[in-house]
């Protein structure tokens, strides 16, 4: 798996595996995945990533953190 961002675009690609994509599809907005010929997913673009993915990821991980450090105080 490779993950890319493309900060000017701001978009956010996650490469599931090396194949040859035959096709584009449309998950809901924003959201689109590469398929291979067999309909398995190959790629997941995401468009608007800091406000779709990157956002509320750091959040996740900003309220994990909190929680680890008062069961540490």
């Amino acid at each position: 798996m490779k993950v890319e961002y493309d900060r000017d675009a701001d978009i956010l690609y996650i490469k599931l595996k090396d194949a040859k994509i035959v096709d584009t599809r449309m998950l809901c907005e924003d959201v689109y995945v590469d398929v291979d010929m067999d309909e398995n997913f190959v790629g997941i673009e995401i468009w608007k990533a800091s406000q779709n993915a990157i956002l509320p990821i750091s959040r996740e991980i900003a309220e994990e953190v909190k929680t680890v450090l008062e069961r540490c105080a």
